[in-house]
């Protein structure tokens, strides 16, 4: 191969991998964060993480016997911190919640993989606390 079919295929590679990196992201829909979620975007800030949107969207299709269905998940916030991404699931009672109880843990592992994020942080706004829940496949 000579010089310039190298960089033809460089470029095409590039163009590819742009895309592809942006259609991955671009999917997922949201909101500015609004003056109603001050507490919650103060907390995520002042632990470090960049608010991305507000709201996350994700358009979800589901065939059922050639059947299409379009449904949406949603969540609090999308944020990121040291290069990963994390989504953000605000909890506003006081109860005492067993996040590997088998309803919480199908909920957040289907958001992980639906948004394809690192992890879900679990914002309790009343006690103004993070915990960050990850999984390993």
């Amino acid at each position: 191969m000579e010089k310039k079919d190298w960089i033809i295929l460089g470029l095409l590679v590039l163009i590819f991998s742009i895309r592809w990196l942006t259609t991955r992201t671009s999917r997922i829909t949201g909101k500015k964060p609004g003056k109603s979620q001050g507490k919650a975007v103060q907390i995520l800030e002042d632990a470090g993480y960049e608010i991305i949107t507000a709201k996350p969207t994700l358009a979800v299709k589901m065939e059922i016997d050639e059947q299409q269905h379009i449904f949406d998940l949603k969540n609090d916030f999308l944020v990121k911190r040291d290069g990963k991404r994390y989504l953000v699931h605000i909890r506003r009672d006081t109860k005492p919640v067993r996040l590997q109880s088998k309803l919480w843990r199908s909920s957040l592992l289907r958001d992980v993989l639906a948004f394809r994020v690192n992890g879900m942080l679990i914002l309790h706004l009343e006690k103004g606390t993070l915990q960050e829940v990850r999984f390993r496949i």
